[in-house]
């Protein structure tokens, strides 16, 4: 069985490294350094590197597109001025301000020293590099146009983060009026209803249905206020654990395509996203099948992966890319239009690009027009739901200063 192991070495220049192997014994580690004209200083057993739950991965930050893009720009440029690549990968992680990237690219450039490919020592760490990156590098690294695959790699990180951006930023405002209007509600409920029904109670004011209905709601909150903050931690959990199956991933899949405004708004980001991962990956010289693996990753949606497996059975029995997409009912008949004459044409990946910058601006579009939408939607509704409890209060009231007359 393997086993892993941490060593510190000299290298022909005589510079300290250090690194991890894995091997089947301690003898074996020490020659397969050897073989790479690395010399053993020290050597011990180390845990395998996903080994176990470690605590520091909750804490780490995350490498977004942010990041990525910034990196793969300073790579693309010391590329192009000619810098060593181990060089390169050193001047990275002292410039970066991101921890777990700093951290990574140190390792990144352990394995280098360690005689492994750029592609090899990426492929460890796929929580800071996705499919796409390391099948790029791959693709570059064999036709020997590394600078130019990092430039669009660049710009298509770029493109995700700015996708991202926009739609928190349109979301923020609206999140904050419903979380301050659920916070109100319940505020009225919990203090300052049960002063004013403990009165009609004790004034055995004949009370409607509504009043009852809301008086029953304040006490459960009230007195069983436990019951509903574990409900909402079980649902939570319950829904994480159900979305990792392949039934209740589909079934999110299809019910959110299905929402009104939601629905069309995510298949236009997948469609966007579908267009610009492809178009990149196979201008870079990714083959069109690893491509359309690396894309399903990306997307990661059940119906569009149902699309793309058709397609690969297509593509596999030597006929037409475009008709599996153009069968598709999830793709627009523009994507399948495009991709029919981009192999007529032998342009796809052009064709691809121009339309992910199509459905990249109907986003854009469609998520203004949602912000401005939900913002009145949600006071319309804060201003329903207070006015409900306010007039099934007030109603018996009403009722008792009119007996008093």
């Amino acid at each position: 069985m393997a086993q892993y192991f941490a060593y510190k070495a000299r290298n022909l220049a005589g510079d300290l490294i250090t690194g991890k192997i894995e091997a089947e014994n301690r003898n074996k580690a020490i020659s397969q350094l050897r073989e790479r004209r690395i010399f053993v200083v020290d050597i011990k057993e180390a845990p395998a590197l996903d080994a176990g739950i470690k605590l520091d991965r909750f804490f780490q930050p995350k490498v977004g597109g942010r990041e990525l893009a910034v990196m793969c720009r300073q790579f693309a440029t010391m590329v192009q001025a000619g810098v060593p690549l181990l060089q390169t990968i050193g001047i990275i992680s002292q410039q970066s301000d991101n921890k777990t990237l700093k951290k990574t690219m140190k390792n990144v450039g352990s394995n280098l020293e360690g005689g492994k490919s750029l592609t090899d020592s990426v492929k460890p760490y796929p929580r800071v590099f996705p499919d796409i990156f390391t099948s790029m590098i791959e693709a570059g690294e064999l036709s020997g146009d590394l600078e130019h695959v990092l430039e669009r790699l660049a710009v298509i990180f770029e493109k995700e983060h700015y996708m991202k951006e926009k739609i928190k930023s349109a979301m923020t405002y609206p999140a904050v009026v419903l979380v301050v209007a659920v916070l109100a509600v319940t505020a009225l409920m919990v203090f300052v209803l049960p002063t004013m029904t403990q009165m009609l109670i004790d004034m055995k004011v004949p009370l409607p249905v509504t009043t009852t209905m809301i008086i029953a709601l304040s006490d459960f909150l009230r007195n069983q206020w436990y019951v509903v903050f574990g409900l909402v931690i079980a649902l939570f959990f319950g829904y994480k654990a159900a979305v990792k199956t392949g039934r209740g991933k589909k079934l999110k899949d299809n019910i959110v395509l299905k929402l009104p405004v939601v629905g069309p708004l995510n298949q236009k980001i997948i469609v966007s996203r579908f267009c610009r991962s492809l178009s990149t990956l196979l201008r870079s010289g990714v083959p069109v099948l690893q491509s359309l693996e690396v894309v399903k990753n990306i997307v990661n949606n059940h119906r569009v992966n149902m699309s793309l497996l058709d397609a690969e059975r297509s593509i596999k029995e030597g006929q037409s890319f475009a008709k599996p997409i153009q069968r598709s009912r999830f793709f627009p008949p523009m994507v399948g239009t495009m991709i029919s004459i981009g192999e007529e044409t032998g342009s796809i990946d052009s064709l691809l690009e121009k339309v992910a910058e199509f459905y990249e601006n109907e986003v854009d579009d469609m998520v203004a027009r949602l912000s401005s939408l939900v913002e009145p939607v949600l006071l319309v509704g804060m201003g329903l739901v207070v006015g409900f409890i306010l007039v099934s209060i007030m109603l018996p009231i009403f009722s008792l200063y009119d007996n008093i007359q």
